[in-house]
């Protein structure tokens, strides 16, 4: 018996020890230093067989900038949130902090009642954030009859693509644009700067004092307002020239990579990337999590300005709009603003940005030529081509491919890997600068896809690893900026697992931004999640603008 107890008691201890070797190796692996990382992602690409595929170049992409393609339908993508049933109606675009699907916003419970209270006319509310807003309207898509943004500076931008528009109201609620800090950091800067606006924010994030999350100033409101502050403090006098470009490179070098929204930049500073976030007041006043926080006004104020943009509008539907503004400012309405965390009291009355609608265009190309603080990005792009994937979803990552490539910066590195079972993994494009050339190979490695086989997801990525850190060597670019951009359902069956190449990613320190068609989420989500990249999921809807969108930011 004694002999039966020693037994099983050994057999415990060695199933204990394995177990926490194993726990060991795993803990080990997580935090491989970058030469380890490099030494394991040789061992593990040497057992990967990859061939080389050529694809003949197609130039069709020549003289396209995108398309309006890349617009989703509105109403699948934009549905309305409050319905006009009566009299003459109109129907107004609104910027998403003032407006929900579930009609839950500010404007919705407005216009609601607006609707009730009038029998000769009604107003219909379709939340759309202010960018999107600019892009169907421009392209004449879908243009209302009205436009509410966040800010002036979305209006410019109309005016500058020959898009006139009418002044309604100045401010249907009010709200600004600020900063806001975490409140030990905010006590540190203002000891150190005296007091907190974007000259002293930009000093001090130069200086390594602070670290803000920026959102993207193509979609974000509060992104472009912002940026174009800090353009106007790298260099007042010539905010586009040498000395702002040089400024804003080292700006950049210093802060995280931009998210899609406020809600990713608080994940960000969560995570102790970031001391401070750009943010509105409203969503500030809005988040119970935030309220420690301290918010600091800056740039142009968030009024809600309400303007006529479509032509042929009639003059009943102004008048409509007339009285739906006078609707907005009553007492009662501000109150329910107020209560929404709207309407500040701090009494900053805001800037001018001093930018016309062309030169705000202008902002926008040279903060994405600069973005990248002058260093080289390499980019490998990882096409799931299973059998999972065929039909739609294959030809959604065509488009969206296809579409998101005019975005993607010439001097920047481009390459492309495609797969389907462990045996069938192709190097499409080999990594080079994306001029002309490679742009046409790429365009015919991307329409050559087709679906069939299994999925060995992690071994592909495995060879998009091995080949930007050999071409990064190759081209003796050090500090070269390395990404990789998996579109994929995320069904893996085959080839390696996350665990056994999630050490390497990180040790490499290589960001993976993951497009999901159809998706299993969950292994995406930690693939983008060990580099603080990002999960787009993309429907079919709206996949084609969600890639410009991650082109246009990160490439």
């Amino acid at each position: 018996m004694k002999r039966r107890k020693g037994i099983l008691s050994t057999v415990i201890v060695m199933a204990l020890a394995v177990s926490l070797c194993l726990a060991g190796c795993r803990l080990s692996d997580d935090k491989l230093s970058q030469k380890q990382a490099e030494e394991k992602l040789s061992a593990l690409a040497s057992k990967v067989k990859a061939r080389e595929v050529g694809h003949s170049p197609d130039n069709s992409w020549v003289g396209s900038s995108g398309s309006i393609d890349e617009l989703p339908d509105i109403d699948l993508k934009y549905p309305v949130s409050v319905s006009g049933k009566g009299g003459t109606t109109v129907e107004i675009f609104s910027s998403t902090e003032k407006s929900a699907k579930d009609g839950s916003g500010w404007l919705d419970i407005q216009a609601k009642a607006f609707n009730a209270a009038r029998k000769d006319m009604s107003v219909s509310v379709r939340p759309i954030a202010s960018g999107s807003a600019v892009g169907y309207i421009t392209s004449g898509k879908h243009v209302p009859e009205a436009y509410t943004p966040s800010n002036v500076l979305w209006v410019e931008m109309l005016k500058a693509k020959g898009v006139e528009s009418a002044l309604i109201s100045e401010k249907l609620t009010g709200n600004t644009a600020g900063i806001l800090m975490k409140p030990n950091v905010h006590k540190k800067i203002v000891e150190k700067y005296q007091e907190v606006t974007i000259d002293t924010v930009v000093e001090a994030v130069l200086a390594g004092d602070l670290v803000v999350a920026h959102t993207d100033p193509n979609v974000s409101s509060t992104g472009l307002n912002i940026m174009i502050q800090e353009l106007s403090a790298f260099d007042r006098n010539d905010p586009f020239g040498a000395a702002s470009r040089d400024m804003m490179r080292k700006f950049v070098d210093k802060i995280p990579p931009v998210s899609p929204t406020t809600a990713e930049t608080v994940e960000v500073a969560n995570k102790g990337l970031a001391d401070a976030i750009l943010s509105e007041y409203q969503s500030w006043k809005s988040d119970p999590t935030l309220k420690d926080w301290v918010f600091v006004p800056m740039g142009v104020r968030h009024d809600s300005p309400l303007y006529v943009v479509a032509e042929n509008a009639t003059p009943a539907q102004r008048k409509v709009l007339e009285a739906f503004a006078e609707f907005c400012a009553t007492p009662a309405a501000q109150a329910s603003a107020t209560s929404l965390g709207f309407n500040p009291t701090d009494g900053y009355e805001g800037v001018a940005s001093g930018l016309s609608g062309t030169e705000l265009y202008t902002a926008l190309d040279f903060w994405k030529q600069n973005k990248d603080a002058g260093k080289a990005v390499l980019s490998v792009f990882v096409a799931d081509r299973s059998g999972s994937m065929a039909g739609e979803p294959l030809e959604q990552l065509k488009i969206s491919l296809l579409n998101g490539s005019n975005y993607i910066n010439e001097n920047h590195y481009v390459g492309m890997v495609s797969y389907a079972n462990a045996k069938d993994i192709t190097i499409d494009l080999p990594i080079d600068r994306f001029d002309a050339k490679q742009h046409s190979l790429f365009y015919g490695a991307v329409r050559d896809l087709e679906a069939d086989g299994q999925t060995a997801t992690n071994s592909a990525l495995v060879v998009a690893m091995d080949m930007l850190v050999k071409k990064r060597d190759e081209l003796g670019l050090s500090d070269a900026k390395l990404r990789i951009f998996l579109l994929s359902d995320g069904l893996e069956n085959q080839g390696y697992s996350l665990n056994s190449v999630r050490g390497v990613i990180g040790g490499l320190n290589i960001p993976i931004y993951t497009i999901g068609y159809n998706a299993e989420l969950t292994t995406l989500e930690e693939l983008a999640a060990i580099n603080e990249a990002y999960y787009t999921p993309a429907e079919s809807n709206d996949v084609i603008m969600k890639i410009k969108e991650l082109f246009t930011s990160q490439l």
